[in-house]
């Protein structure tokens, strides 16, 4: 229910509302419908789709032969992809700066199409700034292609950095983007979400000068 579609002339170039001889917005049962339309070839293209799903760009062409002559077409769009993470160093979410380490973020998803080609692009976060993580003058990103045998499903995206470059206990956040080309379909960049969050501690050493025990 929601999706807005126009019928448009076969000679259009753009297809928005006000170029529209009419317009038409599907109901509960996801059924749109044009009445009294004149003999001849139009064009349908949807407008908007329903909320929660991405949009249609293909272009129907249909033509009106005669009277009380109905013609069907049927509209396909997929559901917005949703996306969530969880973030640790070896299945744990604190740990020493005092190696290289590896932060893995496993990206669960839903509503993709299986067999088609994904990217998820992410950036490691300063939870007190709320500015990219900086390796020297590098944020420090990673990203994953990958295609899904089914739609929901899950990917690790790894970060690998020196973590003796931290200078101070920083907590950490996974940002992450779901791409299908160049067309982000889904973000999940919470900076408060805790599941996203991995916390570095810089180790702590104390001394005791003395002169035989004095």
């Amino acid at each position: 229910a929601g999706a807005v579609f126009g019928l448009f002339s076969v000679d259009t170039e753009a297809f928005t509302e006000d170029s529209a001889i009419l317009t038409a917005t599907s109901g509960e049962d996801g059924v749109f419908q044009f009445e009294g339309v004149p003999y001849g070839d139009w064009l349908i293209v949807e407008l908007a789709p329903a909320e929660g799903y991405l949009p249609n760009d293909e272009v129907y062409p249909v033509q009106i032969t005669g009277d009380d002559k109905t013609v069907e077409i049927t509209v396909t769009n997929d559901k917005v992809p949703e996306i969530g993470t969880t973030a640790t160093v070896g299945g744990e979410k604190d740990v020493f700066a005092t190696e290289e380490i590896t932060i893995e973020d496993v990206v669960a998803y839903q509503h993709l199409i299986p067999g088609k080609e994904y990217t998820v692009k992410g950036v490691l976060m300063d939870k007190t700034t709320g500015e990219p993580l900086l390796a020297g003058s590098e944020e420090i990103r990673s990203e994953i292609t990958f295609v899904p045998e089914t739609p929901s499903g899950e990917v690790i995206v790894p970060f690998t950095f020196d973590a003796k470059l931290i200078k101070a206990n920083t907590s950490i956040v996974v940002f992450e983007s779901l791409y299908q080309g160049d067309r982000e379909l889904a973000v999940h960049a919470d900076i408060e979400d805790e599941g996203q969050t991995v916390t570095v501690h810089v180790p702590e050493i104390g001394t005791q000068a003395s002169v035989d025990g004095k």
